[in-house]
């Protein structure tokens, strides 16, 4: 009878510990040193709240699935910023997971994407010979970030939703896969910009198309676009726009702002709209419809005077 019961014991001890989820984590990575994300990743407990502090350069591809609650944390040293890139093109592949990236600089791409949240925050993504970031069907927040010198598109957001805050997108240049467009917001995507700059990209500074978004928070800091060859903010395929208080100057190759295909773009709240090189506001043959142009300060536009 003891015996059993002794048995019966150690059976429901070793149940309870395969139970037990692994305790949380913060684990140190110093690339210099051989050490890798991957491994450190490889220890962790998807459901908990962990955090990995990244030293150096690293040359890896990360792939992140299921995790509730991460932090990837670049620690500055005698070097420079942390900085992660890869033979592949991608530095992280992001699916269905929570996921915080601080201070890290990325030479590939970062990938979030099927349902996953990413926020970013003081990070450079920069000198890729692709896409600086891709949102596919997921939310992020962006803070304090510069996506720069990347090629084909520097922001890219497919089905999904962002908030852009201090964040700035400038020297994209054209690729096989892109136009070089600062932004490029597809899908159904929305974006918040609570003070965002795009300038001196190769292709369009903004790209709206198929039915996609973008607001202005004014309040909350400038929207400027300027310095694009190919146009500032184009608003087509019944997409929106409200672009009160931005603005949008000496943009070259179309117009400042470019409504067509069903699409709108509102003035409310002001703005300045003047010194590109193809007009200032041009709302195309195909229901282009500008919101109340009077109430921003406009150079030259063929756009009614509206309050629709």
């Amino acid at each position: 009878m003891t015996r059993n019961f002794c048995i019966l014991a150690l059976i429901l001890v070793g149940m309870a510990m395969r139970v037990i989820p692994a305790a949380a984590a913060t684990i140190t990575v110093n690339c210099n040193a051989k050490m890798t994300i991957s491994k450190a990743v490889s220890f962790l407990h998807p459901m908990e709240n962990n955090t990995i502090r990244v030293i150096g350069t690293c040359d890896e591809f990360v792939a992140l699935s299921g995790f509730t609650q991460l932090s990837i944390v670049g620690v500055n040293s005698v070097a420079g910023q942390a900085t992660v890139k890869s033979d592949n093109g991608t530095a992280f592949w992001i699916v269905g997971s929570n996921v915080q990236l601080f201070n890290l600089a990325f030479e590939s791409s970062v990938i979030c994407r099927d349902f996953s949240v990413c926020n970013f925050n003081g990070n450079t993504f920069e000198n890729h010979a692709g896409l600086g970031v891709w949102l596919d069907n997921a939310n992020g927040t962006f803070s304090g970030d510069l996506i720069r010198n990347n090629v084909n598109s520097g922001l890219t957001l497919s089905a999904s939703r962002a908030r852009l805050s201090n964040v700035t997108v400038t020297g994209t240049s054209a690729g096989p896969n892109g136009p070089g467009n600062g932004i490029d917001v597809d899908g159904g995507s929305a974006i918040t910009a609570d003070q965002l700059t795009v300038k001196g990209n190769q292709g369009a500074g903004i790209s709206l198309i198929g039915n996609s978004q973008l607001i202005n928070q004014f309040w909350a800091g400038p929207l400027t676009v300027s310095d694009n060859a190919n146009g500032g903010v184009w608003v087509t395929q019944n997409s929106s726009t409200d672009l009160s208080g931005a603005t949008v100057v000496a943009n070259t190759g179309a117009a400042g702002v470019v409504i067509t295909g069903n699409s709108e773009a509102a003035f409310w709240g002001g703005g300045t709209f003047t010194g590109n090189t193809a007009g200032d506001v041009f709302c195309g043959p195909f229901n282009g419809v500008a919101a109340s142009p009077q109430s921003a300060t406009i150079g030259v536009t063929n756009c009614p005077s509206t309050y629709q």
